[in-house]
């Protein structure tokens, strides 16, 4: 199959979380123009179907191995795409999600071709945040959103604002350098649970979520208090996937009403509520922007 000469030698290209049906055209696209395609993804036909786009598959998914330190995992994954680049480029880096949300190949495999001189494209993906959003019902518009790393939130001991929606990524590898098997580390999880606890009550409900991988499969939502958290999390039968999202624990008021006046639709008489300057149709339930 002849290709046109491209201006990249390596693609990175997220799949979405969804299985191949969240996979872009542009993506699809690009991984056909590819001579070999390196995938991260356990989704259920994703490496047949990547197989119809392009002549070579390799999955690296075994280089997953137990016991193994992270780091040295991403390296080894990215050490094996750009040295297939230097010698029959254009090739491709395909991963679940989102190439840029937390998949640490995609920067070694940016640092390394900059290193040798090599031209790496990133197109984006359906991320876990992305899909989060949907299976809760969030606009982050409303009270903002934070989003952390759980590692990142207790070594660091990141500041968490209680009026804003927060997200916690990795939840369940918490302090968990190693690629293990079994249950998540109880410790590691009340060290999470603990600094949490600083911020919001143990009573305070948070939300573990597990976004489909499958059409025909549904998202996980369970709602747990956060005084229980770490032992819920632990005996998950053994589910290191996960995201933590915690809810505001109330709304930050208006500190210059003034301001937040120019925002309000002007009032037209006979159609606002009284006391309000939301225009309100007789009869209509009380749908659109509220009151305050």
């Amino acid at each position: 199959m002849n290709r046109p000469e491209l201006p990249w030698d390596i693609a990175v290209v997220g799949l979405g979380i969804n299985a191949v049906h969240q996979t872009s055209r542009e993506v699809e696209e690009t991984i056909r123009r590819c001579r070999q395609t390196f995938v991260i993804d356990v989704s259920l036909g994703v490496v047949d179907y990547l197989k119809t786009l392009c002549p070579s598959v390799t999955d690296l998914m075994p280089k997953y191995s137990t016991e193994t330190h992270r780091r040295l995992i991403y390296r080894r994954m990215a050490s094996e795409v750009v040295a297939a680049a230097t010698q029959n480029a254009p090739v491709c880096f395909a991963t679940y999600g989102h190439p840029k949300t937390y998949c640490h190949p995609t920067t070694l495999i940016q640092r390394t071709a900059r290193v040798l001189g090599l031209k790496v494209e990133v197109l984006a993906g359906i991320s876990s945040l992305d899909t989060l959003l949907i299976d809760l019902d969030i606009d982050p518009g409303v009270d903002g959103l934070q989003v952390y790393d759980a590692t990142d939130v207790v070594v660091r001991r990141r500041p968490l604002q209680t009026d804003v929606s927060c997200v916690i990524m990795q939840a369940p590898i918490v302090l968990e350098a190693y690629n293990r098997r079994g249950a998540p580390a109880i410790d590691n999880l009340r060290l999470l649970q603990n600094y949490l606890a600083e911020f919001y009550p143990l009573t305070h409900d948070v939300v573990l979520v597990i976004s489909k991988t499958h059409p025909l499969l549904e998202s996980i939502r369970q709602s747990i208090p956060l005084g229980k958290l770490a032992s819920s999390l632990a005996t998950r039968q053994g589910s290191l996937i996960g995201t933590l999202f915690i809810p505001p624990l109330k709304h930050r008021e208006v500190m210059d009403q003034k301001l937040a006046d120019r925002m309000k639709l002007p009032g037209r008489k006979g159609v606002a509520r009284p006391g309000t300057t939301i225009p309100r149709r007789s009869g209509r339930p009380p749908i659109g922007p509220r009151d305050e």
